[in-house]
Order: C-alpha cells, then structure tokens, then sequence
C-alpha cells in the first residue's frame, strides 16, 4: 500500500460501533500512530467538547475538525479556521423549522456552546447520552455575545419527517450547507462548511501532501472529505450512495473497519 502521512475519519457510524465504542485493535492502532508522529484527526459535525471526549479515550493529541468543517482547531487548542451562520439567520432558519414541522427538535452550537429550549425532549436527552454534552437552556440572544457565529443547526425527528425536512430547507436555503447526518439527524450549517476544505486546511498548515491522506466515513455529509483525501474508505455500513463515491469499501464500524485498511499501509 501507498505510504501515509496523515489519516482523517468521521466518529459516530465510522470510529465508533453502535454502542459508541472503539474497538480494541483500532484504538492500539491510533496509538502506533501517535508514536509514529502521524495525526489521526477527527472530522466531525460534533462540537469540540464530544470531540475531546473521544480524542481522550484515544489517548491521542492532534488538531479537530468540529461542526463538518465549520470550525478547525489545533493540536494547541487554537482556532485556525471558523465559519459560522450568522445570529440572525440561524434564528430565522431555526423559527421556519419550527412553524413547519412542530414535531421536529431543533437547538444550535456556538464554538463550544450547545444551546436548546428544552432539555427534557427526548431527542435532547439523547444527543446529550451520545456525546456527553450539556446543554444551555435560553434564547440565541441572551446566551450568546455579540457577533459570535452559529456553527451548526441541528434538527432531529422521525426519519419521515426529516426526510421532508431536508428537501423544502435545502430549496428555500441554498446558501446553506444542509444534509443528514443519519436518518433522525439533520444538520444545517454555513454554506462554505465543509470537510473537503477542512482536510485540504490542515494538510496544507501541516506541510502535508494531501496525497499521502488517507480519510474513513460513513454518511452524507462524509463524501466531500472522501473525494478529496489521497486514498478513501466508506465503511461497510454506508449507504450505497456514499460507497459509491469512496476509492474502496471496509468492514462496518462493528467489524473495525478502520484497522482493517490501516494494517496495511507503511508509515512515513
């Protein structure tokens, strides 16, 4: 195999299997890495604090990519890029989901900020379970300092009704970066947010080719960032769309399909 210098992947369906855990072989892998001096980064729509959760578990120290490109941050906890929407539209994107789809959760991020109306909604309390985020309860305005940017929009309901979601927000908001995340899980987020930049961002303030990147996903809002890295992998557990954009397919998130391809590339 081709030799790589540096290895993006998504988290939830890629990293982790279905109970949110890293299997054993890909996590002592990670760390051969670390030892090697080759950044595994995380590329996410997750804020940074679930992010750290599971650079933590890792036990590794490398730059993030937060929100699907919405904002990079490095190894130094140092912002090196942030797009974001502004206040004023997210509260305007976030009332017209409202009106139309009562039944549909809908709560924003700010940097580190998860921001919601209602922190006993079910879909609340189990976003919180999955990524070990606390939510702040309050309007935009009030928790909010001026001019801070909203990084993501998130809204979760039955897949029907995110599915009718998606179609009618992508029409009346084409600047917007708008896509599902899995079926109950839509996100909306600054039009120039993406994870092909992302890559391409970091790659390029680490003096990395970004042919010798090699990047893992599973969803949607993953096929910008495997259409752009050297060498791409969807998991086993994609949807068909999604493989069919990659260079190859691995075993699904419960068969660690990330240490799969990673014990057979040469390091450095």
């Amino acid at each position: 195999m081709d030799k790589c210098k540096i290895v993006f992947s998504d988290i939830d369906g890629t990293l982790l299997t279905s109970e949110n855990k890293i299997g054993e072989n890909t996590n002592k892998k990670i760390k051969e890495l670390e030892y090697l001096g080759i950044p595994f980064v995380l590329v996410s729509a997750r804020m940074p604090e679930g992010i750290y959760l599971v650079q933590k578990a890792l036990n590794i120290k490398s730059p993030i990519v937060c929100y699907s490109g919405g904002l990079i941050i490095d190894e130094e906890n140092k912002i090196i890029d942030s797009r974001g929407i502004k206040v004023s539209k997210a509260i305007e994107v976030k009332k017209y989901v409202k009106d139309n789809w009562k039944d549909i959760c809908c709560s924003v991020y700010s940097y580190n900020n998860w921001i919601a109306d209602d922190i006993k909604n079910k879909w609340i309390i189990q976003e919180s379970e999955i990524t070990k985020a606390i939510p702040i309860i309050g309007e935009l305005t009030d928790v909010l300092e001026n001019n801070q940017e909203i990084h993501k929009i998130l809204c979760i309901g039955d897949a029907d009704i995110i599915n009718e979601a998606v179609n009618k927000l992508k029409e009346k908001y084409p600047e917007l970066s708008i896509y599902k995340s899995k079926d109950t899980y839509l996100e909306i987020m600054e039009g120039q947010a993406n994870k092909a930049d992302a890559v391409k961002i970091l790659c390029d303030s680490m003096n990395i080719n970004i042919k010798h990147s090699i990047s893992f996903g599973d969803n949607y809002n993953d096929i910008d960032m495997l259409k752009t890295t050297g060498k791409s992998y969807a998991m086993g557990n994609a949807p068909e769309e999604v493989k069919m954009q990659a260079d190859y397919v691995t075993l699904d998130n419960n068969n660690e399909g990330i240490f799969e391809v990673l014990k057979k590339y040469s390091f450095k």
